[in-house]
């Protein structure tokens, strides 16, 4: 964080005016280490330092400039589970769903249980735990049209959907799973504040958007996605916002590992398989996974028949 020491690598090599930069860390042993291993590869049979690199390196001291933390692990996707037991209702109706929700608290897989609450459906895929800064939260589900957020460090909802027609979205939207990006969903961590190329997209994503899918009651079994603006949570705001039109997720074969308690306890969860946030240029982008059905006859696909799409212009 802002003021921390961090030790940057570089190297020099004979009528190369620009040094080469090779990597941030955050002691001099660990940068030490580094000239050593660098210093020992070989190429073709050559060492590579001494053909490409023949003054050697140097390490220089830097003031870390932002306040940004490498956030912790495991991530909060990985970190809590939840355990569902089905409550009957009214003959005729459908049964609402008990859910428990349990922080993992070691390797060895205890849970310790925080809370709970009564979701009137059944549970589907709609838990997903995310952070912002220090306090962590969870989308859910408690009704089956609303999204809502769950403080994990309280046990409370503090945050839920309104039927104000203002808030952005149209109402009905059965919600069936979440995603919200984890930093380590994007970053590897091989780069730290400090570094020589260290900018403000590595801050991202920090916790303030995330994903819906699901369906409109009454329409077809296949699942939209929609947008999440999560950053006024602390303020009891969740907004949705249907930005990417008549998108079908392929989401088969995904299942979140919260919905498994006995699953081993903490471990590096990789994000849904049919939605990839990154940034480019500076600008945040998402790509998704979807399905599309083609006419056999003129090899278009049904949607464009549906929207009278011509071509691709």
């Amino acid at each position: 964080m802002r003021g921390d020491i961090v030790y940057r690598v570089y190297t020099l090599h004979e009528g190369r005016e620009k040094e080469c930069f090779f990597g941030a860390f955050r002691s001099r042993s660990e940068a030490d280490a580094e000239i050593a291993r660098l210093s020992a590869m070989e190429m073709n049979g050559r060492n590579w330092a001494q053909q490409y690199h023949n003054r050697g390196f140097v390490v220089r001291e830097t003031v870390v400039d932002t306040d940004f933390e490498i956030p912790s692990c495991p991530k909060p996707r990985d970190k809590y589970a939840i355990k569902c037991s089905p409550k009957p209702n009214r003959p005729g109706t459908w049964d609402s769903t008990l859910v428990e929700v349990f922080r993992r608290t070691s390797s060895s897989g205890e849970a310790e249980k925080i809370c709970e609450y009564e979701r009137n459906y059944s549970m589907l895929q709609t838990f997903e735990p995310f952070r912002q800064g220090s306090r962590e939260f969870a989308l859910i589900s408690r009704n089956y049209t609303k999204t809502a957020v769950l403080d994990l460090g309280s046990g409370s909802v503090i945050a839920e959907e309104t039927d104000d027609p203002d808030s952005g979205a149209v109402g009905g939207f059965c919600p069936v799973g979440f995603y919200v990006p984890d930093w380590w969903d994007v970053n590897d961590g091989s780069i730290i504040p400090g570094s020589d190329c260290w900018d403000a997209n590595d801050e991202w994503p920090n916790g303030d958007f995330g994903f819906v899918w699901g369906c409109h009651w009454g329409d077809d079994t296949s699942w939209k996605v929609q947008y999440l603006d999560l950053s006024r949570v602390e303020q009891g705001v969740v907004r949705r916002e249907d930005r990417f039109g008549y998108v079908e997720l392929a989401t088969s074969g995904f299942e979140s590992p919260c919905l498994t308690l006995d699953a081993e306890a903490i471990r590096r969860s990789e994000p849904p398989h049919f939605i990839h946030v990154s940034t480019y240029n500076g600008a945040a982008q998402v790509t998704f996974a979807v399905e599309m059905k083609f006419s056999l006859d003129s090899g278009r696909p049904r949607e464009w028949q549906r929207l009278n799409v011509a071509n691709l212009e």
